[in-house]
């Protein structure tokens, strides 16, 4: 783990946990919005202090009914090195049975109960654990 990153989390970690809260789960039914949260409100600062560009996000997925997803994601410089880039990466399946975050939402759009916000906590906790830089 990166010890700026771990900082920045346990300092904004409440205002994601608020996010879910107050929001309608079908606004975060997939794996890349939960990532691309982790950093727009728990990870403000990159690295180098520039900020993410959450727009250029690249999602590195080769399974079908179940994998992994690989998440890219590059500092917010005009023009940025393999140094700049940092990943995440998540598990998926098929079903609620197999697939983390199917499980937790459970087929709901509406807030998510107080369990579900630990869980979805969890997920978030997770992936905010595996980043790590491309290079360094």
């Amino acid at each position: 783990m990166i010890f700026e990153l771990v900082r920045q989390w346990q300092e904004n970690k409440h205002k994601l946990e608020e996010y879910f809260k107050t929001t309608k789960q079908k606004k975060y039914e997939t794996y890349k919005i939960i990532a691309l949260k982790v950093f727009e409100i728990c990870l403000p600062k990159a690295i180098n202090n520039s900020g993410w560009n959450l727009n250029r996000i690249t999602i590195i997925d080769h399974g079908d009914y179940s994998g992994t997803q690989i998440f890219i994601i590059p500092t917010n410089t005009p023009e940025p090195g393999v140094k700049d880039y940092v990943m995440t990466d998540t598990y998926y399946g098929s079903c609620s049975g197999c697939d983390t975050l199917q499980r937790i939402r459970d087929c709901d759009n509406d807030l998510p109960t107080d369990e579900q916000v630990k869980e979805y906590m969890t997920l978030a906790l997770h992936l905010m654990q595996k980043i790590k830089k491309l290079a360094l």
